[in-house]
């Protein structure tokens, strides 16, 4: 079963940084703007855990968006950020779907270093969506 914790880490890492981890006790950063963030998982945490075909299904989802386009809507989703985004990279989240936007967000939002501020982060997707739906 694939632990929950390593889906995130690889979509939160492909859009903060476009590049896949080979580790997942590695730290991260990105070149918008300069936090580190541990990414070891807890050990305690029952909810680390998804079944192996939402795990797929997340790793599907980050290919579409690309590692040119990931970290411009991580920044301004989880960075707030208002960077301009490229018509190819909504392009590439339109072909993403709706469905794998969401379900990326809501696995960033999940872990506790963004849980704080979902609201926040649902909204500024959404804001994200909308923009390039237009």
């Amino acid at each position: 079963m694939a632990s929950f914790c390593k889906v995130t880490i690889i979509a939160f890492f492909v859009l903060a940084s476009g590049v896949f981890l080979s580790s997942p006790t590695q730290a991260i950063r990105t070149s918008e703007q300069d936090f580190g963030l541990a990414l070891e998982p807890s050990p305690d945490n029952g909810e680390d855990f998804i079944p192996k075909e939402l795990s797929h299904y997340l790793g599907e989802c980050v290919k579409k968006i690309g590692e040119e386009c990931g970290p411009i809507f991580f920044t301004r989703i989880f960075i707030g950020t208002k960077n301009v985004i490229p018509a190819s990279c909504c392009q590439k989240l339109l072909d993403m779907g709706e469905e794998c936007h969401d379900t990326i967000t809501e696995s960033i939002i999940s872990r506790p270093e963004f849980r704080a501020n979902a609201t926040l982060y649902e909204t500024r997707a959404i804001d994200v969506w909308n923009l390039c739906s237009l």
